[in-house]
């Protein structure tokens, strides 16, 4: 292997300083929900996650502009941050406070508040490409959480996880206050840009009524405790899908201010291959060894590591679109996902029984993916017709 050539990777170093602290992070967290998944059983388990889809879909419709907003405006030196933060804060608390009613449960309307405020906070800061800071908060975020959790959870059971992750984004709020303190609000920049910014809060909140709806459905259609099996499943495919994760941190706002990625882009997809052979192969071998109650989860991880490689293929595509400011497709690709995972959930387990589930969630993000692909090259082949006419 010739280290100089991968040592001239173009952002290897950004991407290093961001991987360490994400890989390292996300690794804490991931043996965080296989201890909790032993301790708190299949239907306890299962309740919590789906508590936290709830209270994720919250904070999304909470974050008016989306994190991508963010991130993007940023990198182009767009001074938004103030004006995001101000709404975000105020829409955020309007949903804690009906989620409380609802449910009677403060751990998740900490939870909402808090998320909203850590992702603006980190999409600002990977937008300014500050990469190091972004892997020490993140890191100190996943060590706050993970020794709260354990600590509450015995104190006040699954609402005390929600609070704990509430209060490990709460952490950097400081930061924040500065932000609205030294920056002026400049709401008619929001004006200017409302067409994108709107589509992108549109399309994160399409992408979150995907990732999420499956659990909302399995649990009353099926039970907590088949959501506590789907719901590790989903938790060891997160491990898999680290490394994109980390990519388009870096890619998005390099994206967005005109640098090409093309290269490391190109690389990860092809990494995700490997991924997705352990997740087939490995992950079904260890898990009873860990986790003998979640014998459902045998079955579903083979399907869902299939998975791996088309929602990589998505993820760097994503960034592209957002980078350009073109971010209509992604909007229309979660619509086709969601419609099929509903779709799947609600028929295939009447035939394929509990694979059905896995069935629907890899046809979901595949046809997403050649979707955007599809997209992808059309445009790439009209703008190189455009340029040799030029």
């Amino acid at each position: 292997m010739d280290w100089n050539l991968i040592k001239q990777i173009k952002g290897l170093k950004s991407i290093s300083q961001i991987g360490a602290a994400t890989a390292g992070g996300n690794a804490i967290a991931a043996i965080f929900w296989i201890y909790m998944a032993d301790l708190m059983g299949q239907e306890d388990y299962g309740e919590l996650g789906y508590m936290l889809s709830i209270a994720g879909i919250a904070s999304t419709i909470s974050i008016l502009g989306g994190q991508w907003t963010m991130s993007v405006y940023t990198a182009k030196g767009v001074r938004i941050e103030s004006s995001l933060y101000f709404i975000s804060i105020i829409t955020s608390t309007v949903s804690a406070i009906i989620l409380y009613f609802l449910f009677e449960n403060v751990g998740m309307s900490v939870y909402v508040i808090s998320l909203v405020i850590f992702n603006l906070f980190t999409a600002e800061i990977l937008g300014k490409k500050r990469y190091k800071t972004y892997s020490k908060i993140f890191f100190v975020q996943k060590i706050i959480l993970v020794t709260l959790a354990i600590l509450l959870y015995y104190i006040l059971g699954a609402e005390g996880v929600l609070l704990a992750y509430g209060i490990s984004y709460l952490v950097f709020t400081s930061r924040i206050i500065s932000a609205l303190r030294n920056h002026e609000f400049n709401f008619g920049l929001l004006r200017q840009r409302f067409k994108f910014w709107m589509f992108n809060y549109i399309i994160q909140l399409s992408n979150s009524a995907r990732a999420q709806i499956d659990i909302l459905l399995i649990g009353p259609l099926f039970g907590f405790a088949l959501v506590g099996n789907y719901f590790l499943g989903l938790q060891v495919l997160g491990l898999f899908l680290i490394l994109p994760l980390i990519i388009f941190k870096y890619t998005l706002p390099q994206d967005s201010s005109g640098s090409s990625t093309k290269q490391i882009k190109i690389i990860t997809i092809a990494t995700s291959i490997g991924f997705a052979l352990l997740g087939i192969f490995v992950a079904p071998e260890v898990i009873p060894l860990v986790l003998p109650e979640y014998t459902d989860t045998v079955e579903l991880i083979p399907l869902l590591s299939l998975a791996i490689i088309p929602r990589t293929v998505t993820t760097m595509l994503m960034s592209g679109f957002l980078g350009k400011e073109n971010n209509m497709h992604l909007l229309v690709g979660n619509l086709i996902a969601f419609s099929i995972i509903v779709s799947g959930i609600l028929y295939l387990p009447e035939y394929f029984d509990i694979v059905g589930l896995a069935i629907a969630y890899v046809l979901s993000v595949t046809i997403q993916t050649i979707y955007l692909l599809i997209v992808y090259l059309r445009t790439a082949k009209t703008q190189n017709l455009n340029t040799s006419r030029v």
